[in-house]
């Protein structure tokens, strides 16, 4: 007879191992977690001989436990407070409770038996940990069949249960790095999109904005051209008169004193300054379209942001005449600036034309629009700043903070070209600087509405 039960008892105990075996498997062949998870709760169920089973998980940011997985005819999706019952209680100690009658236990909340209409009595409960011993879940069954009304749970059971919630525990860890690297995944395509939609907007910005440069240039090279072609004309024409005059004293014809003095006194200097101030000015765009992109200098040396804010005020002469709008400078004696300066000067390019667009921004023609460019060093010569305002319409404070993300603008769609502020604020970071909107002084908040500062230190190991 003992021979039967020892027997009986093996039996059981290698039926629950085989149980173990078999789910282990799963979980690592089955991307399936609930269905692991609900394998898990139906053998706690049938090799414990009891009537119901619920695996709950841990929610931390909620402060609670939902069932994820539960057992039973008729059962609904419970939420407890993380301490709340006896479910609650053990995900927040981590202790195993194993009772006789879980009505006659304080913890206990017997709403949930109210709603759903089950009677629980005896109950195993324990909490399911990760390998580095942080709480995911709490795994309970409830009411000991074993032939009779009130069996309890044992001291094997416990240890069975132990090691069923040892594969909970993996099965729910699996299903948080499963949902990470989905997520990962999803936020990796989402990012690849945005950044190939980026870089063909940038393309059609960059497109945008030589063409508009190209315009600027355009204009300055024909007002020159437009001098040196009066200069040639008035030349032509004065030749043609004193060739005429040499020919009557040849002839010995008298001539008009007066004029031919005005001819040799005014006529030639005049003509070959309008020459030579053309040609001058084509060099001077030359020199300064050479100094803007950097093309005789290597990738980091000293710059003069004074002389480079210049330039680029000359560059952008043409969008501020467009615009009606008047560039003020307010310059300061600056120690030199070790940066990239191909990059800074398309930075001082992009935030004078931005000035630029929003003090012309919704003014009706005749009205003041106004940008100051202004420069300051530190008192430690560590740093220099460069600073542009415009009377625009102003930058909501709750947006300062937002204005160099991605993507970000408040202008119409379709109107903004070059660089953007997003890559402003990375270029001046890589010079080893940073971009801000800055509070104004009383004088210039009584003048202008928003300050846009360029902070650059005069020394940079870059």
């Amino acid at each position: 007879m003992v021979g039967d039960v020892d027997y009986l008892k093996l039996q059981k105990e290698n039926s629950r191992l085989e149980e173990l075996v078999r789910i282990n498997q799963r979980l690592h062949s089955s991307l399936d977690v609930d269905e692991v998870l609900s394998t898990i709760v139906d053998v706690a169920s049938r090799a414990l001989d009891a009537q119901r089973s619920t695996l709950y998980v841990l929610d931390h940011d909620k402060g609670e436990i939902w069932s994820r997985i539960v057992q039973g005819e008729g059962m609904f999706e419970i939420r407890l407070k993380i301490g709340e019952g006896i479910a609650g209680h053990v995900a927040e100690t981590g202790e195993t409770v194993r009772i006789a009658d879980a009505h006659e236990d304080s913890r206990f909340d017997s709403n949930v038996d109210a709603e759903s209409g089950f009677r629980t009595r005896s109950m195993l409960c324990m909490p399911l940990e990760k390998s580095d011993g942080e709480r995911v879940g709490v795994i309970q069954v409830m009411n000991k069949k074993d032939g009779e009304k009130d069996a309890l749970f044992t001291d094997d059971d416990e240890h069975y249960l132990h090691a069923l919630g040892i594969q909970a525990a993996l099965s729910l860890q699996n299903a948080q790095y499963t949902s990470r690297l989905q997520m990962l995944s999803e936020q990796n395509s989402k990012l690849v999109e945005i950044l190939e939609q980026r870089l063909r907007d940038l393309q059609s910005l960059k497109m945008v904005s030589m063409k508009h440069m190209a315009r600027g240039i355009a204009h300055e090279v024909n007002n020159m051209l437009a001098k040196v072609k009066g200069g040639a004309e008035s030349l032509e024409q004065t030749v043609e008169d004193l060739k005429v005059m040499l020919g009557e004293v040849a002839e010995g014809e008298e001539v008009d004193t007066e004029e031919l003095d005005y001819l040799v006194q005014e006529g030639l200097p005049c003509s070959l300054d309008g020459i030579l101030e053309g040609t001058t000015g084509i060099a001077e765009i030359v020199k300064r379209i050479r100094g803007f992109v950097r093309l005789d200098q290597g990738p980091v040396q000293f710059s003069n942001i004074n002389e480079d804010v210049e330039t680029v005020i000359k560059v952008c002469a043409n969008d501020a005449e467009e615009a009606e709008v008047t560039v003020e400078v307010d310059l300061s004696e600056l120690p030199g600036v070790e940066c990239r300066s191909r990059e800074i000067n398309m930075v001082l390019r992009e935030l004078l034309r931005n000035a630029i667009y929003y003090a012309s921004e919704g003014k009706d023609a005749g009205e003041l629009k106004s940008v100051l460019v202004k420069t300051r060093a530190s008192d430690d010569q560590g740093y220099i700043s460069a600073s542009f305002l415009d009377n625009g319409p102003g930058i909501p404070q709750d947006a300062w903070e937002h204005i160099f993300d991605l993507f970000f603008t408040t202008k119409p769609e379709g109107s903004g070209y070059g660089l953007g502020l997003s890559e402003c604020y990375s270029v001046a970071t890589r010079n080893g600087g940073t971009l801000f909107v800055e509070e104004m002084a009383e004088e210039e908040a009584s003048r202008y509405k928003t300050k846009i500062t360029l902070r650059l230190p005069t020394k940079n190991p870059i």
